[in-house]
Formats: C-alpha cells, sequence, structure tokens
C-alpha cells in the first residue's frame, strides 16, 4: 500500500470537507420514498451542526443522490418521466457540483448556473446513460469536467469509484501512480487521455487500497447517514478522502512555513 494502513485511519478519520451553503430541494413523485422529499442545506463530513435544521452528512448524501437516480432511471425506463422527475434531477446534479465545488467560494454557485444554463432537452437521458453504463465520459455534460463527473461516480456508486480530484493527483502523480496530462497549476485538462487514466490507473489504485486495507481487518470510525457512530470498511471513495485529507494538511503546513497557500482546483 501507498501508506500505512494506521496513516489511512487516521487520514480518513480526520476528512472534514464540508459545504454549508448548498442547498436543494427534492419534490414528491410516485416512484420517491417520502422520507427522501424535502429541502436540504448544508452537506457535512460527518456530525450536522445543530444550527442547520436541515443538513446531511456524507453518508446520507449518498443515499439521496442514488434514490433520486434510480427514481428518474425507472422512469425513463416505463416512459413515464415528468418535468417533476426532471427537476429532481436537476437539483441532484447541481447538489453534487455545488458540493463539489464548495472550497472554491463563490465559483461553487456559478458552476450551478452555468450547468442549468446549459441544460438541454438530451441532457437527462445522456445523463441516465452515463448512470447505466458508469460512463465517466458521458457525465460530462455542458457545464461539468471531468473532476465533477468523477462525483457522480463516487455519489452513485461508492463501493467502486472516487473522485479524481486535483490535490489527490498531486500523490498520485508524484508516486508514479498515474501519468495524467496536467496544467502548470496542477488543473487535471479535459481531455480522453486522461479519462482513460481515471478508469486504467487512478480507480483501480483506489479500489486496491481499499482491498488490502479490508483483507488486513482495518476499520475507521465514522457515523452513518443518520449520524450515528460507524465502524466502518475502507471503500474507494474513503481512500479519496484520505489523500484529499493529506493533501489538504500537507498545503497547510506549507502555508505555516511562509508559503503561499494555493487555490484549491476541481
Amino acid at each position: 500500500m501507498l501508506y500505512a494502513a494506521e496513516q489511512y485511519k487516521t487520514m480518513r478519520e480526520r476528512y472534514c470537507y464540508s459545504d454549508r451553503d448548498c442547498n436543494f430541494e427534492i419534490v414528491s413523485t410516485p416512484g420517491l420514498h417520502k422520507r427522501f422529499i424535502r429541502k436540504y442545506v448544508g452537506i457535512f463530513s460527518r456530525t450536522v451542526p445543530q444550527h442547520y435544521p436541515d443538513g446531511i452528512n456524507v453518508r446520507q448524501f449518498e443515499l439521496i443522490v442514488q434514490e433520486v437516480f434510480t427514481d428518474v432511471n425507472h422512469a425513463e425506463s416505463n416512459k413515464s418521466i415528468t418535468a417533476t422527475h426532471v427537476t429532481n434531477l436537476k437539483e441532484i446534479i447541481c447538489a453534487v457540483v455545488h458540493w463539489k465545488m464548495a472550497s472554491q467560494g463563490g465559483r461553487a454557485d456559478l458552476k450551478t448556473d452555468n450547468v442549468k444554463n446549459k441544460w438541454k432537452d438530451d441532457t437527462v437521458s445522456k445523463i441516465i446513460n452515463a448512470y447505466r453504463g458508469k460512463d465517466l465520459a458521458l457525465f460530462k455534460i455542458d457545464g461539468i469536467r471531468i473532476p465533477t463527473a468523477t462525483a457522480f461516480l463516487r455519489f452513485l456508486f461508492p463501493n467502486e469509484y472516487g473522485i479524481m480530484d486535483s490535490r489527490v493527483v498531486k500523490i498520485t502523480q508524484n508516486n508514479n501512480i498515474t501519468q495524467l496530462d496536467l496544467r502548470d497549476d496542477g488543473y487535471i485538462i479535459d481531455k480522453k487521455k486522461n479519462i482513460e487514466q481515471y478508469k486504467q490507473k487512478y480507480n483501480p489504485f483506489l479500489v486496491n487500497e481499499a482491498r488490502q486495507l479490508n483483507n488486513s481487518g482495518m476499520l475507521f470510525q465514522d457515523v452513518d447517514e443518520q449520524g450515528n457512530p460507524l465502524d466502518s470498511q475502507f471503500r474507494p471513495c474513503d481512500i479519496e478522502m484520505a489523500l484529499f485529507q493529506k493533501s489538504n494538511a500537507q498545503q497547510h503546513a506549507q502555508a505555516g512555513r511562509g508559503k503561499r497557500l494555493p487555490r484549491p482546483l476541481a
């Protein structure tokens, strides 16, 4: 493994990325369970602060994303899709985009507005085909590039995929795990080679690290979707979250030594 099991455990447990400003609403359709139908404000890494009564944690966000996609997929298959289904899909797509861009301040709202403005008549079918085929390239609808497209795979299939983030890529590139084409500032260029690198190098690395940790019996402490304590096995997304935390800690340590902290990239 790239890091010792105890290191992965510590890094994952320290993961603290949240999006306090994300807000979205899921409305009723015949196929949606009523527990998902409400307004949400704030997505948090673990425990939801008491002053965010409509907030959720990442585990619950996973379930909401999966539920909405399952519902829209079923309706599309039965040719019973309505404007309400499309509204829910657009809301959850923009919520994922906002969460992914939360560390970049005002760009989160700009990016979600961009997705809404570029939404086309065929966008729903393209997204549903991406979901059915777990196709990273098809998730790159107008307004969404590779890193954010990988976030859809991560939330829909967390046991299989993790996000390819520029902060984590600094680690995989330096350790010769990936050979991505990057800009000078570390941004993951939106090109076919990098999609292939995700499928052939980056995500298999996440899967393998998680498998080795689970085979060793290592667990990390987390919370479930209700905020209850959970001793969890590692999923590919948990490896990415651990590495994201390590990269952020390294950057802040550099800033503390007087070096300018780079602006996070999507």
